[in-house]
C-alpha cells in the first residue's frame, strides 16, 4: 500500500457521475488544483462502503476543491444504478485492478472475484502527495472510528471549507 507522504500514481479510468459517463484522469483534477479522495472497494452495494460514501455525500465533501472518486471493480452501468439508488453525488469509477495494483490494494481474490480493489482510501493533495492512507482486509468491517472520521482532518486541510465533522451511520445500511 502506498504510504502517506509518497507521490500518488497517475491514472485514467472510466466512470460515471450524475448519470453521465466520462473518463477520469487524476492528473486533470490535481493539476486543476483539486485534492482527490480515492475510496476503493471491491464492489458497489457493500453496506459499510455505502454508509461511508453516504456520509461523505451528506457532508458535501464532493465539490469545489475536493473530488471524491469511489473506485470499484463494477461497470459504470452498475455504478450509475448504485449512485442513483443512494443519491451519491461523487464519481464512481470502474477499475479492472490496474489502479488498485498501482496503489498496492489489489486483492488476488475476494468472494470469487479476482484482481479487484480492496477496501482502502487515499487522499491525494493538489501537489500529488498522499495526505491520508487507510486500508482494511475486511470489506464488511465497521471500524471505530470510521475511515471517514480518520480522513476528516486531512480532507479539511487539503480542501479548506470542507466540513470535518462527519459521522458514519453503519447501522442504517446493514440488515
Amino acid at each position: 500500500m502506498i504510504d502517506e507522504g509518497r507521490t500518488a500514481p497517475d491514472f485514467s479510468l472510466p466512470g460515471v457521475e450524475g448519470g453521465e459517463p466520462a473518463v477520469y484522469d487524476l492528473h486533470r483534477a490535481v493539476e486543476g488544483g483539486d485534492a482527490v479522495l480515492l475510496w476503493f472497494a471491491p464492489a458497489t452495494f457493500l453496506p459499510a462502503v455505502t454508509a461511508e460514501l453516504a456520509a461523505m455525500g451528506e457532508a458535501g465533501w464532493h465539490g469545489d476543491g475536493l473530488r471524491v472518486w469511489a473506485v470499484t471493480a463494477d461497470s459504470i452501468y452498475a455504478a450509475a444504478a448504485y449512485a442513483d439508488r443512494y443519491d451519491l453525488p461523487m464519481a464512481l469509477l470502474g477499475d479492472g485492478g490496474s489502479v488498485a495494483d498501482h496503489y498496492g490494494v489489489r486483492r488476488e481474490e475476494w468472494e470469487g472475484h479476482y484482481g479487484v480493489p480492496g477496501r482502502a482510501a487515499f487522499l491525494v493533495g493538489a501537489d500529488w502527495e498522499v495526505r491520508f492512507a487507510w486500508a482494511t482486509d475486511d470489506a464488511f468491517a465497521r471500524p471505530d472510528p470510521s475511515p471517514v472520521a480518520r480522513a476528516a482532518d486531512a480532507v479539511a486541510a487539503a480542501a479548506p471549507g470542507v466540513d470535518a465533522d462527519v459521522a458514519v451511520d453503519y447501522d442504517a445500511y446493514f440488515g
